[in-house]
């Protein structure tokens, strides 16, 4: 009876993190795409739509990369002296999914311009102007 109540403990263990790792994933709205091969960042930067993202001409600091989703913020964060705090979250994003992350401050230190966008050509957020600093 014992070696039953075990195994039965086992297997409903199992089952319960299976279903919880399954769920983790379904939910998912932009998968794991570390596998796939994209563009470098520099050859992405020179494809986008003029009108979509351009750098400030004498910026004090241009940011080009191309990094996990999970990275995202540690790159905004090599620009906080400049800019104060600006982050980026969401749900459904795999930590793994590669993302390519501009950004530009103006000369003067008082705009700055930023986007991020997928790996697959999504954009995922994108703002342009007056700084809002946190």
């Amino acid at each position: 009876m014992k070696k039953i109540i075990s195994l039965v403990t086992m297997l409903l263990v199992a089952f319960t993190i299976g279903v919880s790792a399954h769920a983790t994933y379904a939910e998912e709205k932009y998968p794991d795409n570390s596998f796939k091969k994209f563009d470098d960042v520099e050859t992405f930067y020179k494809s986008l739509d003029k009108n979509e993202y351009t750098e400030y001409k004498n910026a004090k600091m241009n940011i080009r990369e191309k990094v996990y989703f999970k990275d995202i913020n540690k790159t905004f964060s090599k620009a906080d002296h400049f800019i104060g705090k600006t982050r980026v979250g969401g749900n459904g994003f795999n930590p793994k999914r590669q993302m390519y992350v501009f950004l530009s401050v103006s000369e003067d230190g008082k705009e700055v311009k930023h986007l991020v966008i997928d790996a697959e050509k999504k954009v995922i957020v994108g703002s342009g102007g007056p700084l809002n600093k946190s």
